[in-house]
């Protein structure tokens, strides 16, 4: 069994993902399921206030995972591959800058 850290930075906090396979394919395949790059600041008031938050819908039981800023509450959520709900990424807005939006009450995940 093999095993390989990869550490991601959300704000001020630095996440350790320890990721194990049988062989080293294995283990560089479940490494790229976080093809998420390192987040430094927040999109809207640049804050480096940031941590990250996971959610289940009351309703639906749909899973979210978010970075939120502490500051201003603006978030950015993660996505899912279609092909493998294992792989995570970042979402982008049409320009290609990460899709950050701004906390409204109508955007609370109450439900």
């Amino acid at each position: 069994m093999l095993q390989m850290s990869i550490k991601k930075v959300i704000g001020k906090r630095g996440y350790t993902f320890i990721l194990t396979g049988e062989n080293l394919h294995q283990v560089i395949m479940e490494a790229q399921k976080l093809s998420f790059q390192d987040v430094y600041k927040c999109g809207k008031c640049e804050s480096d206030h940031l941590y990250l938050w996971a959610y289940t819908t009351k309703q639906d039981k749909y899973e979210y995972i978010k970075i939120v800023c502490a500051e201003c509450k603006a978030s950015i959520t993660f996505g899912k591959s279609k092909k493998d709900k294992d792989t995570y990424y970042l979402r982008k807005a049409d320009n290609g800058d990460l899709d950050w939006q701004e906390f409204s009450n109508e955007n609370r995940n109450d439900d």
